[in-house]
C-alpha cells in the first residue's frame, strides 16, 4: 500500500463505482474496499503508517500495509526494508488474540496509545523499524468483529509531534465503522447492506451532504417535482429539490457518481444538476410516496406497489372467486375496476422504466409469460396464472380499440398510454396481436414521445461512411434505401437525415405507419389500412403535393415500389424501407417485386443495411488481446498487421448496466452508394455475391467489417458483433479480374 495516500479523489470515485455497482459483489471485491478505507485513512489522520487486518478462519491476516515516505527521506536504502517488510507482512497471519490487534479484535474496542501517556512503554516494545510515538487501533464491527485498523504516529507535517488526537480516535473509527458494513456484505453473502449503510458509505467517500430524515428537507419545490414526473425520478434514481437558476437545479441522488443517469435527468428535465445530496434509496420511496400521493392513494395501480403485490391480487381473485376466464368488456373499461387492469398498467409503466423497446405477453400451457427486450435481447420479467391470459388481452384490446371477440386472426392497434394512467409517462405503444396454440400473444412496441431524434454522427457511421451518407441524403433526386431486420434502428437513422435537411425552403412529406416520431417542419400522415388509406395511395396524393423529399415508411409491394420508383426518376428524392439482409441484396428485393433493373439502376443513390449492435459497458468493459479466430477475423476484416487490444463485457457487469455488462446501443452499417460501375452490374443482373464484390471493389465496407471496426474502438464486443453479423463469406480473390456473371434463367 505504498501508495495510499497518492489515491486522488477521481481515482477512489471510480473505485468506489465499481464496488457497489455489482449486484453480487464477489470475495475479489474485498480488496477494493480496503484500498479506499486505508487511502480515506491515511489521507484523513495523516498517518505515517497503516495496517489493516482481517480475521480469517480463526487468524489474524495482514491485508493492507502503509509507509509513508518521510519514514526513509532520501535513504534508498531504509527505502528498500520497508517495501520488503510490507511484502512480507502482507504473507502473514497471526494467531488469534496476538497483540494490541488481537485484543481489539476480542474485545471489540478501540485502543489509544500515546508516547507520554502510561501506556508509551508498550510502544517502546513495538518492533516495526521506527520509532512509534502514538497509535490508534480500531476494530471493524458489523454484527460481529471482523478485522481490525491500526495506524502509527501522524505525519511530522502535522505538527503535533507525532501522536494521535482524541479527534483523530472519532475519524478512524467513523470510517471503520462504514467500511466495515460494505467489507463484510462480500465477506458473507448472507449479510445484508441496509440502503443507509451504502448511502453512508457513498457520503462519505465523495465528501457529499447525506440527508437522512425527510424532515430535513424543508426546501422542496413541489412544482418541479411534479412537473419532473416519477417515471423520470424512479427511472434515474435522482429526486429534484429546487431550482438553482433557470436552468439548473439541486438534487438527491442515491449514487452522484452514475454520470449516465445525470446525463439523462438533464436531456429529460432540461436542468443542468449543479448541487448534489446523497438519500438512501428507501428514502427516495418515501419522498415518491409523499409526493405522489394521487398515485399511491390507488393502492395496486400506483408504481410504488410490486408487481407482485398485484399478481396476488389476481391470483387470489381468481382463486376465490372461482373465476373462468371469461372476463366481459364492461369489467374492464373503467381504469379502477379490477386488479387486472391495474397489473396491465403497471406492467407497461415498469418496461418504460426498465428501457425496454417491446413487452411480449405470450400465453403458455401452464401459465402467462411476460418478457421485455432491452437494449435488443428478450429476457424474461414474471410468470402469471394461466386464468390471466384472456382479461389482459382483453384489456389490451379495449385500450387500442380492437375487437375482443375476435381471437382467430391477427389484428394491429395503437394505444395512447397517456389516456390510461395519470403519471408523467407520454408514450403510444404499437400492438400486434396474433392466434398462439396456448391463445392470443400481444407484442408492443413502445413509442417514446419524449424522445428526439439523434444526431446523425450519433448513430454509430465511420467517419467515411458519415461523410458519404451525408452527400447522398443531399442529392436533388433519386432513391435512398434502408434495409436491415425489425429494430434494427432504421427510422432512426432516416428521421436523422431529414432532420439535418430540414429547412424551410424544402418540402418533406411523410407516409407512416405508426408515426414514430414527430418532426417540427414535416408534413406526416399516419397509413390507415381500415379506411384504404395505404402507402400506395398515400404516394400518389403526395405526386400532386408538390414535394421535394417523400418519405415512405416502408416499401411492401410492388404497387409502391412502382411508384416510388417513378418518384425517383422524376425529380423527388425518395426514401424508404426495406427488409433484406444486406446492401446488394435490396436491388435483387427489387426486381422479385417487378421493377426493371435499369429502373433501379436510374434511379438508386444509395442503399443502407444496419443492425444495432449493444454497447460494451463503459464504467466495467475490461480489456484484452484477442487470440486464435477472434485474433484471425478481426485482422483479416480490418487488414490489420498487429492484433489491436479489444474489450470484452466484465462478468456480473455493474450498476450501470444493471449486471448485463452492456448499455445502449450502437450501428453498424453497410453503405452502397451507386456508381458507373455498379449500374452496369445492376443492369447485368448479376448474382448478389457478384454485385457484392463490385460494392467492395468500389469502397464499400461491409456490416461485418464496421463491426469489426466498432470492436477496435471498443464500442462493442467480439462476441456481440459475431452473433449479430457473421465473418464475410465474400473473396476478393481475382473479383475485379473477372467479369461479374449473369444470372441464368431470369429475365421480366
Amino acid at each position: 500500500m505504498a501508495t495510499a495516500s497518492n489515491l486522488t479523489g477521481t481515482l477512489r470515485r471510480s473505485l468506489l463505482i465499481k464496488v457497489i455497482s455489482k449486484p453480487a459483489p464477489s470475495k475479489e471485491d474485498v480488496n477494493t474496499v480496503i484500498e479506499l478505507t486505508a487511502s480515506k485513512v491515511v489521507e484523513s489522520l495523516q498517518a505515517q503508517s497503516m495496517t489493516l487486518y482481517l480475521v480469517e478462519a480463526g487468524e489474524i491476516a495482514f491485508k493492507q500495509v502503509y509507509y509513508s515516505p518521510t519514514l526513509w527521506g532520501t535513504d534508498k536504502n531504509k527505502e528498500m526494508q520497508f517495501k520488503e517488510t510490507q511484502k512480507k507482512l502482507l504473507t502473514l497471519k497471526l494467531p488469534a488474540g496476538t497483540g494490541n490487534v488481537g485484543k481489539v479484535i476480542q474485545t471489540g474496542e478501540p485502543l489509544f496509545f500515546s508516547g507520554k501517556g502510561a501506556d508509551a512503554a508498550s510502544l517502546k516494545k513495538m518492533d516495526v523499524g521506527f520509532e512509534v510515538h502514538s497509535m490508534l487501533t480500531v476494530p471493524l464491527k458489523t454484527n460481529i468483529v471482523i478485522g481490525a485498523i491500526q495506524v502509527l504516529n501522524k505525519e511530522p507535517s502535522a505538527g503535533t509531534g507525532g501522536a494521535f488526537t482524541t479527534k483523530d480516535l472519532s475519524v478512524l473509527r467513523e470510517v471503520a465503522e462504514y467500511s466495515s458494513t460494505l467489507i463484510q456484505r462480500m465477506l458473507d453473502p448472507k449479510f445484508q447492506l441496509t440502503p443507509e449503510d451504502t448511502a453512508k458509505f457513498i457520503s462519505k467517500f465523495t465528501e457529499l451532504p447525506l440527508v437522512t430524515k425527510i424532515d430535513e428537507l424543508q426546501e422542496i419545490d413541489e412544482k418541479l417535482v411534479e412537473i419532473t414526473g416519477d417515471a423520470v425520478i424512479r427511472r434515474e434514481s435522482i429526486f429534484p429539490v429546487k431550482k438553482t437558476g433557470a436552468n439548473s437545479c439541486s438534487v438527491l441522488m442515491t449514487n452522484p457518481l452514475d454520470y449516465a443517469k445525470r446525463e439523462s435527468f438533464s436531456q429529460a428535465t432540461e436542468l443542468m444538476i449543479d448541487d448534489v445530496r446523497v438519500i438512501p434509496a428507501n428514502l427516495l420511496d418515501e419522498l415518491l410516496k409523499k409526493f405522489f400521493k394521487g398515485a399511491a392513494a390507488k393502492g395496486p395501480d400506483a408504481t410504488e406497489v410490486d408487481i407482485d403485490e398485484v399478481k396476488d391480487l389476481i391470483a387470489g381473485a381468481y382463486t376465490e372467486g372461482g373465476a373462468t376466464g371469461e372476463v366481459k368488456a364492461a369489467d374492464l373499461e373503467s381504469e379502477d375496476s379490477a386488479p387486472i387492469i391495474q397489473l396491465t398498467n403497471r406492467i407497461i409503466e415498469d418496461a418504460y422504466i426498465s428501457g425496454a423497446s417491446d413487452i411480449h405477453i405470450e400465453p403458455m400451457e401452464k401459465d402467462l409469460q411476460v418478457r421485455y427486450r432491452v437494449d435488443g435481447v428478450c429476457s424474461e420479467k414474471m410468470r402469471l396464472p394461466k386464468q390471466v391470459s384472456f382479461a389482459m388481452v382483453a384489456r389490451l384490446k379495449i385500450m387500442c380499440n380492437l375487437d375482443i371477440s375476435e381471437r382467430r386472426l391477427p389484428q394491429d392497434g395503437r394505444i395512447v398510454f397517456k389516456k390510461f394512467t395519470k403519471k408523467n409517462i407520454d408514450i403510444d405503444l404499437r400492438v400486434a396481436t396474433g392466434p398462439m396454440n396456448h391463445g392470443e400473444k400481444v407484442v408492443m412496441r413502445i413509442l417514446d414521445k419524449a424522445k428526439s431524434t439523434l444526431p446523425l454522427p450519433q448513430l454509430g457511421f465511420s467517419e467515411e461512411n458519415l461523410a458519404k451518407y451525408r452527400d447522398c441524403v443531399r442529392q436533388p433526386y433519386g432513391m435512398i434505401l434502408h434495409c436491415g431486420p425489425t429494430g434494427s434502428g432504421k427510422s432512426m437513422t432516416l428521421y436523422a437525415a431529414l432532420a439535418e435537411i430540414n429547412t424551410p425552403d424544402v418540402n418533406i412529406q411523410t407516409a407512416e405507419d405508426p408515426i414514430e416520431y414527430t418532426l417540427p417542419g414535416l408534413n406526416q400522415m399516419q397509413m390507415n389500412k381500415q379506411i384504404g388509406l395505404t402507402f400506395e395511395r398515400a404516394l400518389r396524393c403526395y405526386l400532386r403535393m408538390d414535394p421535394d423529399i417523400i418519405l415512405v415508411g416502408e416499401i411492401r409491394d410492388k404497387e409502391t415500389a412502382q411508384i416510388a420508383c417513378e418518384a425517383a426518376l422524376t425529380g423527388h428524392l425518395l426514401v424508404s424501407t426495406l427488409h433484406t439482409n444486406d446492401a446488394p441484396s435490396t436491388v435483387s428485393r427489387m426486381g422479385e417485386m417487378g421493377i426493371e433493373p435499369f429502373n433501379i439502376s436510374a434511379a438508386l443513390v444509395c442503399v443502407c443495411a444496419q443492425r444495432l449492435l449493444r454497447r460494451v459497458c463503459k464504467n466495467c468493459k475490461v480489456k484484452y488481446t484477442p487470440e486464435g479466430r477472434e485474433a484471425d477475423i478481426i485482422m483479416k476484416a480490418l487488414d490489420l498487421k498487429e492484433v489491436p487490444e479489444i474489450f470484452k463485457a466484465a462478468p456480473g457487469g455493474c450498476h450501470i448496466c444493471s449486471g448485463n455488462g452492456y448499455k445502449g446501443r450502437v450501428g453498424i452499417h453497410e453503405l452502397m452508394v451507386n456508381c458507373e460501375e455498379i449500374v452496369e452490374a445492376i443492369n447485368k443482373e448479376v448474382e448478389v455475391a457478384d454485385l457484392k464484390r463490385v460494392c467492395m471493389r468500389n469502397g464499400m465496407k461491409t456490416m461485418h467489417q464496421d463491426s469489426m471496426l466498432k470492436v477496435k474502438f471498443g464500442l462493442t464486443t467480439m462476441e456481440d458483433a459475431l452473433a449479430n453479423v457473421p465473418a464475410d463469406m465474400i473473396a476478393m480473390d481475382g473479383g475485379s479480374e473477372s467479369e461479374p456473371k449473369a444470372k441464368k434463367g431470369h429475365g421480366h
